[in-house]
């Protein structure tokens, strides 16, 4: 690697490293869901999947419900990631999840990154930690 490579990834590492991260503040609360859906409405989805936790979905004022992902749903995200891309599993794992919700959330080019972007980090979340010795 030539000089000017490494210097340039080492002005690259000293900006990141002096970027603040911002704290995200969000207006939204679970009232906003249960005043949308209903409370009769979600109570039925978490008695449907045996009381596991819903995943809701919010961007703006536009709001959605996503039924929690079994395994076989992380397996077929995770082979599409593998021979598709990030965004179609994305798509093909909020179809697949999807309860209720508007439909913006899906048309809306920004607001579908952001949904994309919570929906990747809630799944990157259900990973188990490992350890090997």
């Amino acid at each position: 690697m030539s000089k000017d490579i490494k210097t340039a990834f080492a002005a690259r590492k000293v900006k990141e490293a002096e970027k603040v991260t911002p704290v995200i503040t969000s207006k939204l609360s679970i009232d906003a869901f249960y005043k949308r859906f209903g409370q009769d409405t979600i109570d039925q989805w978490k008695k449907q999947f045996s009381g596991r936790e819903l995943i809701m979905l919010g961007v703006g004022d536009d709001l959605a419900v996503l039924r929690p992902p079994t395994a076989d749903d992380l397996g077929d995200y995770m082979t599409t990631i593998g021979t598709s891309s990030l965004s179609k599993a994305v798509s093909m794992i909020m179809e697949e999840l999807w309860l209720d919700g508007d439909i913006s959330l899906i048309d809306n080019e920004d607001k579908f990154i952001a949904v994309f972007l919570q929906i990747n980090q809630i799944l990157e979340g259900k990973k188990a930690d490992f350890f090997r010795f």
